[in-house]
């Protein structure tokens, strides 16, 4: 019972698992009941809406970006590992962890923080949630250009990626440096 409430939650655009970086649970009150949303956090939102600047920008390179992440003082979140015999005996930690360059790439080709969701209980299409995002999508896709777009459509959203987004992109034959090369 629990599954199928969190699908149907989920397809109308709230929040049933864990908030991802940059964001926090906030429980608000809806005409569906007591839901759960996403809120921008206090101290990570402002770092991954200034990751996003920075890629937007084009002045530097990836690796750049991430050294100055991770300057503003980067890190992932702290989990406790816990004794699978006693619950409440914890053994370890893990995270904490600096942005590397696969977790970056990760989280600029999230869609999450343009306020919409795809997944596998939206049959994998894009949904706007009801809250906001973090970064606007023209920003989104501007700092993925030629990797992953959402296109706001009529009959809703489309996230291309791939061939589709090659496909997008026409290319022509007549370069922009030599324009008269064939004459």
């Amino acid at each position: 019972r629990m599954i199928g409430a969190e699908i149907r939650y989920t397809r109308l655009g709230y929040r049933v698992r864990l908030a991802p970086y940059g964001y926090q649970n906030q429980k608000i009150e809806t005409i569906h009941g007591k839901r759960f949303i996403l809120a921008p956090h206090p101290t990570e939102s402002i770092i991954i809406k200034r990751m996003y600047e920075l890629k937007t920008q084009g002045m530097y390179s990836d690796q750049e970006i991430i050294d100055q992440i991770n300057l503003m003082g980067f890190k992932t979140r702290r989990f406790y590992l816990r004794s699978p015999n006693n619950k409440t005996k914890i053994i370890g930690i893990k995270g904490e962890n600096k942005l590397d360059i696969k977790r970056f790439d990760r989280m600029i080709r999230s869609p999450i923080y343009t306020g919409v969701t795809s997944e596998k209980w939206t049959y994998n299409k894009p949904l706007k949630c009801q809250f906001e995002g973090l970064v606007s999508i023209d920003l989104f896709n501007k700092a993925n250009a030629g990797k992953i777009m959402i296109i706001e459509e009529r009959e809703g959203l489309k996230i291309l990626k791939g061939k589709l987004l090659k496909r997008k992109l026409v290319t022509t034959s007549i370069s922009l440096r030599y324009p008269y090369k064939r004459l």
